[in-house]
This record gives structure tokens, C-alpha cells and sequence, in this order.
């Protein structure tokens, strides 16, 4: 059993991760656009604003086990490429 309390610590990242809204509360997944390695691209409507599309991008980081920094450099180019606020899920 951990010293400093890992149980603990995933009990706190599971109650934070409720709290943030999922992909899926704020958006209407469609048709895939595209597929990489890693990830896949799908359209999606703002839930919010009905007629407003976004491209959605899936990153399985099951797939990038062991790869995390190509994960962070992933996230950092979207987000000089993003006109949104980054959804971390």
C-alpha cells in the first residue's frame, strides 16, 4: 500500500474529471473527416449554437501509451491553430 496516498489521488482526478463537461455534452459527433495514427476527425454541431460546426479531433491515448510527449506536442499545435478553447478530456 502507497505511503502518500495514490488511492487518494485518483479519487481527487475522478471527482475533477466529473466535473468537466465531456465532448459529448457540448457537441453532436457526425461524419468522420479523417484518420491518423493516433486519432480520427469528426464533424461536430455546438449543441449551443445548433448550425454551428466544428472539427473534432480524437486523440486514443491508449495508443500513445509510453508516447506521452507526442501527445503534449500534439496539444500544442492545436492550440496555435485553435480559434476555440482547448477541452481537456
Amino acid at each position: 500500500m502507497p505511503l502518500f496516498g495514490k488511492k487518494d489521488s485518483a479519487k481527487k482526478a475522478k471527482k475533477e474529471a466529473e466535473k468537466q463537461p465531456s465532448v459529448e455534452d457540448k457537441y453532436v459527433l457526425k461524419e468522420l473527416l479523417g484518420t491518423g495514427a493516433f486519432s480520427e476527425v469528426r464533424l461536430a454541431e455546438s449543441k449551443e449554437k445548433p448550425g454551428q460546426m466544428f472539427a473534432v479531433k480524437i486523440i486514443d491515448k491508449k495508443a500513445l501509451k509510453g508516447k506521452e510527449d507526442s501527445l503534449e506536442n500534439e496539444i500544442k499545435v492545436l492550440r496555435r491553430l485553435s480559434y476555440v478553447p482547448y477541452i481537456k478530456l
